[in-house]
């Protein structure tokens, strides 16, 4: 089994004049993995992936299944499969209309559009045209475009940024389906409420540095959270306090709460803040 990255970034610096952008950023991505990649506006998301795909010039190295992309650009992003924030999908066209644009322009078979569709939850609306489409639907759409040609890599630029939360939600679940096919995913997102369910790694920016690369409950370990969801099982709360006071409460009754993700990701910059 070869276990090569994926994807893997050495050292990545991007400037635009004196600011600086990403600030010596590295991270490897393992075969069937789903990152979340997180940060604030400006922490430098949409530049890492805009160097991962090599639409801009920078320092350092960046692979995609062991190509470098400066040097053999091209082929590295044959490899990748992009979804954008805002997709560029023609009103006019139907579904499976844009579907085939991108096939050929990919050099992808016809034949995997309607998998792609299917894949999406959009074989219904295969013949419907792009301007009738939901905003929920529209991304699943380019999601399936960036499926076409089976890429090894998913670039995700917060897809469900501008979503309520139902089309959130489908996205999420179409997201969790693809990562129980052994997809990999570097996925870049502000919304956390499900980060724990759908990603193996995450890899948190701030102001252009890294500042956490790990997974999910090593970042729940390095900030000691001690949330819980307990069970009152209908008593009231005066009632739960007396019974914890004489009895305690069994396991089975005890959950993990939510996690909070946007307090952890606060947590991480103020820590950051401090060492500077």
């Amino acid at each position: 089994m070869n276990d090569a990255p994926i994807l893997r970034l050495d050292n990545v610096r991007k400037r635009y004049g004196r600011r600086t952008v990403l600030d010596g950023v590295s991270f490897a991505i393992a075969p069937g993995r789903v990152v979340a990649l997180l940060g604030g506006n400006g922490a430098g998301k949409t530049t890492t992936l805009k160097c991962i795909l090599g639409v801009t010039s920078f320092e350092g190295a960046v692979e995609v299944g062991g190509l470098r992309v400066d040097k053999r650009g091209r082929d590295a992003r044959r490899l990748i499969g992009y979804v954008p924030q805002l997709p560029a999908l023609s009103e006019d066209d139907t579904c499976e209309q844009a579907l085939a644009f991108t096939a050929e322009l990919r050099g992808a078979p016809l034949s995997g559009i309607g998998d792609a569709l299917e894949r999406v939850n959009l074989a219904a609306q295969r013949a419907m045209r792009i301007g009738e489409l939901s905003g929920g639907m529209r991304q699943r759409l380019a999601l399936g475009a960036a499926l076409l040609g089976d890429p090894k890599l998913l670039l995700l630029d917060e897809p469900t940024a501008s979503l309520d939360l139902e089309s959130r939600a489908q996205f999420d679940q179409i997201i969790g389906d693809l990562r129980s096919e052994g997809r990999t995913i570097l996925l870049s997102t502000h919304h956390h409420s499900r980060l724990d369910e759908l990603v193996d790694q995450v890899l948190i920016l701030h102001e252009g540095a890294l500042t956490f690369d790990g997974t999910t409950r090593e970042l729940l370990d390095r900030f000691h959270l001690n949330r819980y969801l307990v069970n009152l099982n209908g008593n009231a709360p005066g009632d739960f306090r007396r019974a914890l006071a004489r009895v305690g409460i069994g396991d089975e009754r005890i959950g993990r709460a939510p996690v909070p993700w946007d307090e952890l990701l606060q947590s991480i910059n103020a820590k950051k803040g401090g060492e500077s």
